[in-house]
């Protein structure tokens, strides 16, 4: 069994010493986050029309022995803001074409408003 770390707990460090902490604990898997809630710290998107950021983005993958699992985009392309909506939409679009690019088959994202917003107050007491 392989196990894996979302690296967004880890955005305050770049990829290069995210992936040898990890490897120091025998962690080679990771899923990396691509904008919206998990933010992109690991992995940009702008690399879509970057060849050569993609290049060094593969390289220290490579270096590391690491290997993706997922890419993360967690939005909400149903926001009632149409706006945000649109922009969360646009971040789930362009990671499922990075995951192409990358040979990654998995794009974890989801869509919907918090139950918080659509439930009454819970009376206390």
């Amino acid at each position: 069994m392989r196990v894996g770390v979302f690296t967004p707990l880890l955005s305050q460090l770049p990829l290069a010493a995210v992936l040898k902490k990890l490897k120091s604990l025998q962690i080679e898997t990771i899923e990396l986050g691509t904008g919206n809630y998990p933010g992109d710290a690991h992995c940009k998107l702008s690399m879509l029309e970057d060849g050569a950021a993609l290049a060094e983005f593969k390289k220290i993958l490579a270096d590391h022995g690491a290997t993706i699992s997922a890419l993360s985009c967690h939005g909400n392309a149903l926001h009632p803001d149409k706006a945000r909506a649109q922009r969360d939409a646009e971040v789930s679009r362009k990671t499922i074409l990075l995951a192409e690019k990358l040979g990654i088959s998995v794009v974890v994202d989801f869509s919907g408003v918090r139950a918080i917003h659509l439930m009454p107050p819970l009376p206390i007491g």
